[in-house]
């Protein structure tokens, strides 16, 4: 109960114009709840009201992550399985800055595609692609705060640097030239 009257009183201060939800950290937090709760397409299709808009009761279904995600691209718990590749699309930021790389960690997160390496739920043991990400060293992630969709092997090898080999035009792959 403390959670809905410590939101009504934010959310009221906020339609009151008393506060910038960009500054104030339990709005923040809601604000990535929301986002984690939707896709692009949900909000393009359904609209959102905004947040100065969002009901007491509404915005606490968001806080205690009662509102799921409804696209049938986003990867369940029981669709990982080790070697699947996988798409981070969205965070649900923690705001206590307890990641292993601190500035940004959600912007850093989202877009980048992984490898998974073992499954212990609710947390995921995860390769990056990219070995600029954590020093190529694997993350451990709460899948409750992550969103995942599948990746295809060619953006996981472009992320990683491996060169896509396009075969030529004329049909000739595999010939090598012969240097006389």
């Amino acid at each position: 109960m403390e959670a809905l009257h410590m939101l009504k009183n934010r959310l009221a201060r906020l339609r009151a114009g008393r506060i910038d939800p960009r500054s104030d950290e339990i709005l923040q937090r809601l604000l990535a709840r929301i986002r984690a709760s939707h896709t692009l397409d949900d909000l393009i299709l359904d609209g959102f009201p905004g947040l100065g808009e969002l009901s007491d009761e509404r915005a606490l279904q968001y806080w205690e992550g009662k509102v799921h995600r409804v696209s049938r691209h986003v990867l369940r718990e029981d669709d990982l399985a080790p070697d699947t590749l996988v798409l981070a699309q969205a965070l649900l930021s923690s705001g206590g800055g307890d990641m292993p790389w601190d500035d940004n960690s959600s912007q850093k997160l989202v877009g980048q595609s992984f490898r998974i390496l073992a499954v212990q739920l609710p947390f995921v043991l995860l390769e990056p692609a990219s070995r600029a990400f954590s020093n190529g060293e694997p993350v451990s992630l709460d899948v409750r705060r992550l969103t995942l969709i599948r990746c295809s092997p060619e953006f996981f090898d472009a992320q990683r640097g491996i060169p896509r080999s396009h075969p030529p035009a004329d049909g000739l792959a595999g010939r090598a030239e012969l240097p006389f």
